[in-house]
């Protein structure tokens, strides 16, 4: 009985893996820059979610993602992950801690609406462009680019 459950255990962690490979590659072959937030697993395998964190093997996949970018000459880095979803990715004004079941961004400066993570994926991307010595370039009214 023992060895089924190894070889179960085996299985489950060569597809994942397996997926995480993939879909590291297919993330290197559709970018030139990959950034991340630089998250603490170590704390949040302790939390609420931490069966979940684990199961998903996050560290393994940045790990993995790391590597398959250096192999593949695409630029990886990993940026500080403080205030993310809290800071408005159209004109960088802090908009207050959320609720996880709140999945939307709503910016009470300047009106901007869209979805929660993809407002902190656009930070995450204009805090990586920034670290790397980009110009990020917000718009600020209508017409009017200023850089930041």
């Amino acid at each position: 009985m023992q060895a089924k459950i190894r070889l179960l255990h085996e299985r489950i962690h060569t597809i994942r893996r397996e997926f995480h490979f993939q879909t590291a590659h297919q993330l290197c072959n559709d970018v030139g820059m990959i950034f991340a937030e630089d998250l603490n697993l170590k704390m949040m395998s302790r939390g609420m979610l931490a069966k979940h964190c684990l199961d998903a093997a996050w560290g393994n996949f940045l790990d993995i993602l790391k590597w398959v970018c250096w192999k593949r000459g695409v630029f990886f880095a990993k940026v500080d992950p403080n205030g993310t979803s809290q800071t408005c990715p159209q004109c960088g004004a802090h908009t207050g801690k959320k609720e996880l079941s709140q999945r939307v961004h709503e910016c009470d400066e300047c009106g901007y609406i869209t979805d929660r993570d993809v407002a902190a994926a656009q930070v995450v991307m204009q805090r990586g462009l920034v670290a790397v010595g980009h110009t990020v370039i917000l718009p600020v009214e209508e017409g009017c680019l200023a850089p930041r």
